[in-house]
């Protein structure tokens, strides 16, 4: 189930609030009140579970024993229909949430990410923190007389809707069994016909271009990354000229930029991609991975 709404959704001085309420909503709801018994049944039963919290989409997923399958989306269904939301379990998650920011901070994966939103337009959603952590979703709502829960709950109603979601089935019944199914689980999710939510404009205006920033990384090694704002490539999607630039770029064979690179002993990779795309803008990304004289 996707639902398109993510972190850039987040309320002004509750930032990481998305990001929380994807991990709430596995705890229990009112037909399963039991907590955890979503997780325990998927995993008992063969099965693996997942969610992410995106700029624009929060995303949640799960796949389980062909048998088991029925019962395993009407509990997944319970995420969009009738969510506790416990007081209990919101003091429990904020300390997870912060904890998955700890181990966050240990990896490079994650923090250059946020070090670029953070050199970005600070008007603009995409400079959010978007994971949270005890400060955002605890200390700070605290301090401006905010309770949390209440604002996740309020999250929850205005943004949980249904003409925001767009659910994939794969299973191995037919079409007509598998539309009934999910039109018995899933039917009574609400809609408040939520516009969809965009925010128009770039995150990086001229003063955020052209700079140059060393980064002391965490893990061993040095990498040059070159970044630059691109018109969204899923506003052309059935010509999709970032694969055109992708090839072209990180192309490893004789006379591409990447051989040139590792003759003279400078790098070890080389790859280029597209980051952090979405309808309003993106990134192309070059990321080398220099040895010890490439870096001098």
């Amino acid at each position: 189930m996707d639902v398109g709404v993510g972190y850039s959704s987040d309320p002004v001085g509750l930032e990481g609030l998305a990001h929380f309420l994807e991990h709430m909503l596995f705890y229990a709801s009112e037909k399963y009140p039991m907590e955890g018994s979503y997780s325990e049944y998927i995993l008992e039963n063969g099965g693996q579970y997942n969610a992410y919290t995106s700029y624009e989409h929060t995303n949640y997923h799960f796949e389980v024993n062909s048998d088991c399958f029925e019962e395993a989306l009407d509990r997944f269904a319970q995420f969009f229909l009738g969510p506790l939301l416990s007081a209990d379990a919101t003091m429990r998650e904020i300390k997870a949430v912060d904890s998955e920011n700890e181990k966050n901070l240990l990896s490079d994966g994650w923090r250059m990410p946020q070090l670029q939103k953070h050199l970005s337009d600070e008007k603009h959603p995409y400079h959010k923190f978007g994971t949270g952590n005890w400060e955002t979703l605890e200390v700070q709502p605290k301090a401006k007389g905010l309770d949390t829960r209440h604002e996740l709950i309020k999250f929850y109603e205005e943004n949980y809707s249904a003409n925001l979601m767009h659910l994939v089935i794969y299973a191995k019944e037919n079409l007509n069994a598998i539309q009934s199914i999910v039109e018995d689980k899933f039917q009574e999710i609400r809609s408040n016909n939520r516009d969809y939510i965009s925010f128009p404009g770039q995150p990086c205006t001229s003063k955020h271009l052209q700079i140059l920033v060393k980064a002391v990384p965490i893990e061993q090694g040095h990498k040059l990354r070159i970044v630059w704002p691109i018109t969204p490539s899923i506003l052309h999607y059935k010509e999709g000229p970032c694969n055109y630039l992708s090839h072209l770029i990180g192309h490893e064979g004789e006379g591409s930029l990447f051989s040139i690179l590792k003759s003279l002993g400078w790098a070890t990779s080389l790859y280029a991609n597209e980051d952090g795309q979405n309808r309003e803008f993106s990134f192309f990304k070059v990321t080398i991975d220099l040895t010890d004289d490439g870096h001098g």
